[in-house]
């Protein structure tokens, strides 16, 4: 199994659920994040927090949820 391939309905980073409406970022690895709490983890690190693959920040995607 790959493990850059799920689609998780959680944030991994605050550990909060995604809502409908909210804003999201998925990462070309496939993971999702809340947009503001991934946003503070690129200021730090250009790595995906649950698969440690590299980020290029040119390919980060937003949506919001419906």
């Amino acid at each position: 199994m790959d493990k850059c391939a799920s689609f998780d309905y959680r944030c991994v980073i605050c550990m909060g659920d995604f809502s409908v409406g909210e804003q999201l970022r998925i990462l070309p690895c496939m993971h999702s994040y809340h947009k503001d709490c991934i946003d503070d983890w690129m200021m730090r690190s250009f790595t995906c927090p649950s698969c440690m693959e590299p980020v290029d920040a040119a390919l980060l995607s937003t949506y919001e949820t419906s």
